[in-house]
């Protein structure tokens, strides 16, 4: 029985008062459930059990079951408020969203006791993690022994995210690929797993297993109701943009992560994400301005606001601006930081050595940093002086479009196909853009493409129509712009136009109808000898 079928089920139970069946099929329905919509759809159900029957165990059960496959945290709070005897193993799940990890050990080691074990042992592991605990990598080989179907998924995809907290990305990388395919048929959980690979590859260095991953990420995240992973799939294509050099292209993927953000954490990452790729594209004035306004966004401009990780990056643009008082005095108030922001900070005070006289103290104190390579590679570009003390040294290749119009027409940034239609008015435009230059008219646009109406105002609509296309197609609203009377590629870019050969000229731009096309196969067409 599908889920949407066994929720109405259970709903014709509740209203005949026929609660044992009732409380039964929710049970079943909980714990076998395959993916967080029917986990959803059974919290949603949960909520018409009349209040009367909460208290009683079997019930109780049987709702936690449902609160936890929702991830319904305020409910699973309202079934517990009176303590969580008999379902520990929930306890354990509600302590754990509450970052109460000593309380989540302990009714985890009672829940491991109980009738639901996998639970209680998915959360005894994630407890030991987050409270630094010794063990928790053997805890997860055990939660993966017990675990069984989707719960077991769960589970390997909990492990692929603490290995990866724990910066052991190699290890989490083959994790989050098996969980990919065991959450076959989740989209939610699919479109976790499958961006948190393309993240963990992104850190690895490997740009086109990380571009792959979030590209699939992306397809499963549209056909789950919550986009809540859609966020981290466009700051992951912001990564790999930037690592490209494609800075227009990153900067709009990373504001597009911010539109997308829920919370304000989320919003601040992807401002930083921003500021990043302005700084490495030499714009680091706006690098600033977005930086503190990531600063406004996280309550913290107010000196007595207290410290920030944002301060770290303020530090290393005010360093560009050659600010090194003001690069301090950021340093100041960032605190505590860890990972990255802590191996940024250590970059930023080799840097102020060096620049204070001392290149064998700078070079001795970024040597004791444990870089990645990818990371590592990014900082050189940033601060090439201090790098080269390590002879480290990062050049970007030029950023490249290679349209092809021998046959439909493609367009391929880094080796990597774009959504470009070949059938639509937008791949002949794109083609007789660059084969012009960059640049043309609108009336000669309209006059060339095969556009649909009947009237000359029909057809602009549908030339805007078209470049409105292309640039989605290409990634970044200033690819295409339009002023005046004409429309203009970007020069951010080398275009390169790949043609038929004489003996192909009838396959240039196949599919398309276009006069100016038609005119180009007969003018490029071989000649034919008379006899």
């Amino acid at each position: 029985m599908k889920m949407p079928e066994m929720v109405r089920h259970i709903q014709g139970l509740l209203t005949v008062e026929a609660w044992e069946a009732a409380r039964l099929h929710l049970l079943a329905g909980a714990r076998g459930a395959r993916s967080r919509q029917d986990g959803t759809l059974l919290g949603n159900v949960a909520r018409e059990v009349p209040r009367s029957l909460w208290r009683e165990p079997g019930w109780r059960r049987s709702l936690a079951w449902a609160a936890y496959r929702a991830g319904d945290v305020p409910l699973m709070r309202e079934l517990l408020t009176e303590g969580a005897d008999g379902v520990e193993a929930f306890g354990a799940f509600l302590a754990c969203a509450g970052g109460r990890w000593t309380e989540a050990l302990a009714l985890a080691g009672v829940g491991l006791a109980g009738p639901d074990p996998a639970v209680a042992a998915r959360f005894r592991a994630q407890a030991l993690l987050r409270s630094g605990s010794e063990g928790w990598r053997e805890a997860y080989t055990s939660a993966l022994h017990v675990a069984r179907g989707r719960d077991r998924a769960l589970v390997r995809l909990d492990y692929a995210v603490a290995l990866a907290w724990a910066e052991d990305d190699v290890a989490a990388r083959p994790e989050f690929a098996q969980a990919a395919v065991e959450l076959v048929g989740d989209m939610w959980g699919l479109a976790f797993a499958w961006s948190s690979l393309g993240i963990t590859c992104l850190r690895l260095g490997d740009l086109v297993g990380a571009e792959r991953a979030l590209k699939q990420a992306q397809k499963a995240a549209g056909k789950e109701a919550t986009g809540q992973h859609l966020m981290t799939v466009h700051l992951g294509l912001g990564g790999i943009y930037r690592a490209h050099g494609e800075f227009p292209r990153a900067r709009w993927a990373f504001r597009e992560a911010g539109r997308l953000a829920v919370g304000t954490e989320d919003r601040v990452v992807a401002l930083l994400g921003e500021a990043r790729t302005l700084a490495l594209w030499g714009r680091p004035d706006e690098a600033l301005t977005v930086l503190y306004d990531a600063a406004g966004q996280a309550g913290i401009l107010d000196p007595e606001a207290g410290n920030h990780r944002v301060f770290v990056e303020i530090a290393a643009v005010r360093l560009l601006l050659n600010d090194e008082e003001g690069a301090q005095a950021a340093l100041a108030r960032a605190g505590q930081v860890v990972r990255d922001d802590l191996r940024l900070a250590g970059v930023l005070r080799a840097e102020l050595r060096r620049r204070q006289g001392h290149p064998e103290e700078a070079a001795a104190l970024l040597g004791t940093l444990r870089m990645r390579p990818a990371w590592a590679a990014e900082m050189a570009l940033l601060f090439p002086p201090l790098f080269a003390l390590l002879d480290v040294t990062t050049r970007l290749p030029p950023w490249v479009a290679e349209v092809n119009a021998d046959g439909p027409v493609t367009v391929r940034m880094h080796g990597e196909p774009l959504p470009l239609r070949a059938a639509r008015p937008e791949a002949a435009l794109l083609v007789m853009l660059v084969m012009h230059g960059g640049s043309l008219g609108r009336e000669r646009l309209q006059e060339e493409l095969d556009l649909p109406g009947r009237d000359e105002n029909a057809r602009r609509k549908e030339l805007s129509r078209a470049v409105v296309a292309l640039r989605a197609a290409l990634g970044w609203p200033e690819a295409v712009t339009t002023g005046g009377s004409m429309v203009v590629l970007s020069d951010e870019v080398q275009w390169r136009l790949h043609l038929p050969p004489p003996e192909r000229a009838d396959l240039f731009c196949e599919g398309r109808l276009d006069p100016w096309v038609n005119a180009w196969r007969i003018d490029n067409a071989p000649l034919i000898k008379l006899e």
